[in-house]
């Protein structure tokens, strides 16, 4: 027992020490709940393919997971790959709970669309531009998702812009500028920019300025991915920092010809590694001369060179920024450099506003400012389809409306010269004179649901039936079995006289169809029974419209007489034998769903649900003399029952009134006729016909509202 209780004592003091030394090792990173979803797309099918960005992928993914992150990677993927892996990333992300960070790292081709950015996979197709959205990752998309997802802290980081795979089709360009709730540049007229991307807590990176290039690199990764990676590893280092010296490290290295780009609104500070309880301190504030975690201030910029208040305004690449260095160093050999930055930073940030507002106004406002803009295009062309704001009319949205009281400004009371001043006087409020208004565009979508309700109506038209009978057998029929009778004489000398011996031997053979049967040989395997008819009918529905689209169900019947028969003819035996198969539709009934989309006076819809109809089927083994050879046959009429699909197009002629188009194509299914002997000399005999009923029908008609 002694023992016992002494092993017992050694296992817990054993279980504690192991405890103990966990919880002190565990370091902050790796408490913390972090998820990375690290791309990397090179290996393209149909564009130009970027060595360095699966090794950029590689290394950043190794270093992450030193950082402490649970890594989802996604490796030269297709669409269908990249979006898979995506779920599965927002899953852990979802299921983690909250004070989650999710990170995404992208390396590989990406392009802006309308300012939008999208990530290219592997298996992207530059045919088109506007398809740039159906075959692509949209890097809003996956913010939205994170934040739907909970994260606390989004983070994302593209190495992409390589080049532009869709560059001869001058419609996407660079990545654009990605404007977050809460990113602020630290000036009032630029502060709360927001856009539906993602909430605050969101920090996008960029390796190039918006609708610049960025280098793949000659060496094993690309300047920006060589940067990000020594500088992360920095322990305790904010992440707002260390972009800092990330844009100074690849605008050294790549001669000032790439400049990279990033936003943050993050409400908690990030630092890939933290600093170790009573380690050294991180990197000094300066990086040079360049402050990186004081903002420069127009003071601040005053005491530094030209040259170092230029690499400060790069460093922390803020238009205030820019613009104090410029005023302070305006013949300075880098102003021009500067002039050029600031202006592509203006540039962009109007078009994002642009994008933002999304109406047509604010585009050909944007296409006006700058004329000579790479956007300029795409603006005039976003402005034709957007809506406008002037379409809505006070009038229309407040019919009674309160005076509009004239705003007051505090100059207004201040005194001027010893004299105080008035304020203004309020105009007594009269109705506005009614004003002529512009006239209206013509109407593509509904001013209301003028399609709900029940209608009746007829329709006529044509169809063809072309389908396959096959047959089998025939079974059962009667056998002969042949036999041989074979002598043999054999003579056995003998003294005085000799013997002779004969002998018969009968042999059996396989049997064989009777004389009166029906060859096997003679009937063919399959038949189409094919015919086109006409076919005219009623149909009775409903419809419910909800805005432009209409929903209902629709029920109809109709008499036709589509399909048709064949025969086909061979004597392998001697005898002939005539097989024909009939199969006809007499009578066609469905009951289906609609939907569909309305545009000005047309309806076009889709349908599809349950058909049944009246099916005539005759089939027959016919043998050119009855009387000493045996023939099938047989036919049934009944119900059979299938689906229909199709659609068509409405035109609405008067407010109650319709015309339409209709096409449906039903199956049937197959129906079985078995076919028996009719001459009497062999009444076991039989064959089978299976035949399957389907078809098109093409209809014209009326409905009438009510």
């Amino acid at each position: 027992m002694r023992l016992q209780a002494r092993a017992y004592t050694y296992l817990v003091a054993a279980l504690a020490a192991v405890f103990a030394a966990l919880s002190l090792g565990a370091t902050p990173a790796l408490a913390q709940k972090r998820f990375a979803f690290v791309i990397g797309n090179g290996d393209y099918a149909n564009v130009t393919k970027l060595p360095n960005a699966l090794n950029d992928a590689n290394a950043t993914r190794t270093m992450l997971q030193e950082a402490g992150f649970d890594i989802t990677p996604a490796l030269d993927m297709s669409l269908a790959g990249l979006r898979g892996a995506l779920d599965v990333f927002v899953d852990k992300v979802r299921r983690s709970g909250a004070d989650t960070t999710a990170l995404v790292y992208y390396a590989g081709h990406a392009v802006q669309l309308d300012g939008a950015n999208y990530i290219l996979p592997t298996d992207v197709r530059p045919q088109l531009a506007t398809s740039i959205a159906d075959q692509s990752l949209s890097l809003s998309d996956i913010l939205r998702r994170l934040e739907g997802a909970g994260a606390k802290s989004k983070i994302a980081i593209l190495d992409a812009c390589r080049n532009n795979p869709f560059a001869e089709r001058q419609a996407a360009r660079g990545l654009a500028l990605q404007i977050v709730d809460g990113a602020n540049e630290g000036i009032s007229s630029e502060a709360g920019l927001a856009r539906v991307d993602s909430n605050s807590g969101t920090f996008v990176a960029f390796a190039t300025s918006p609708g610049s290039t960025a280098a793949d690199g000659t060496g094993p990764n690309s300047p920006f991915t060589t940067a990000f990676l020594r500088e992360a590893r920095e322990p305790g280092l904010a992440v707002e920092q260390i972009f800092r010296r990330i844009r100074l490290a690849v605008y050294d290295s790549t001669g000032g010809t790439q400049i990279p780009w990033d936003t943050s609104s993050l409400i908690t500070e990030f630092s890939f590694f933290q600093r170790p309880a009573g380690g050294p301190a991180g990197q000094p504030a300066m990086a040079g001369n360049v402050p990186m975690t004081a903002r420069p201030t127009l003071a601040s910029l005053r005491e530094m060179s030209p040259a170092d208040a230029a690499r400060t305004a790069i460093a922390w690449d803020r238009s205030d920024i820019y613009g104090n260095a410029l005023a302070l160093n305006p013949d300075d050999q880098n102003a021009l450099r500067l002039t050029r930055i600031l202006s592509q930073r203006t540039d962009e940030r109007a078009w994002a506003e642009a994008v933002l507002a999304g109406d047509a106004e604010s585009f050909r406002l944007y296409a006006r400012l700058y004329p000579v803009s790479a956007h300029t295009v795409a603006a005039l062309r976003l402005a034709a389809n957007a809506p406008s704001r002037n379409r809505v009319q006070v009038a229309q949205t407040c019919p009674v409306c309160p005076a509009l009281q004239p705003r007051t400004r505090r100059a207004d009371y201040a005194p001027r010269s010893g004299t105080p001043r008035r304020a203004p006087a309020v105009p007594s409020y009269t109705p506005p004179a009614p004003q002529a208004q512009a006239p209206d565009m013509p109407l593509l979508l509904p001013e209301r649901p003028r399609w709900t309700g029940f209608y009746a109506g007829g329709s006529l038209g044509g169809g063809r039936q072309s389908e396959r009978t096959t047959v089998a057998g025939p079974f059962g029929g009667p056998t002969v079995t042949p036999t041989i009778t074979t002598t043999t004489t054999q003579t056995i000398p003998g003294t005085p006289f000799p013997t002779t011996v004969v002998t018969t031997t009968t042999t059996t053979g396989a049997p064989i169809p009777a004389p009166g049967a029906i060859n096997p040989l003679a009937v063919p395997r399959s038949l189409s029974p094919d015919g086109s008819g006409m076919i005219g009918g009623a149909q009775f529905g409903f419809n419910y419209q909800i805005g432009a689209i209409v929903i209902g169900a629709e029920t109809d019947l109709a008499a036709t007489r589509l399909g048709g028969g064949q025969t086909a003819s061979a004597s392998p035996g001697g005898t002939r034998f005539t097989t024909r198969a009939e199969n006809e539709l007499s009578m066609l009934g469905t009951v289906r769903a609609r939907a569909g989309f309305v545009l000005g006076d047309f309806l076009i819809y889709g349908s599809g649900g349950y058909a049944y109809g009246l099916v005539d089927q005759k089939g027959s083994i016919m043998p050119d003399n009855p009387l000493t050879t045996s023939g099938a046959t047989a036919s049934r009429s009944g119900l059979a029952n299938g689906w229909a699909l199709g659609g068509g197009v409405e035109y609405a002629i008067t407010p109650g009134m319709t015309l339409r188009l209709d096409y449906t194509h039903y199956d049937l299914g197959n129906q079985k006729l078995t076919l028996q002997d009719y001459t009497g000399l062999a009444p076991t005999q039989f064959a089978t016909m299976r035949a399957r009923t389907a078809g098109d029908i093409v209809k014209a008609g009326f409905n009438f509202g009510f």
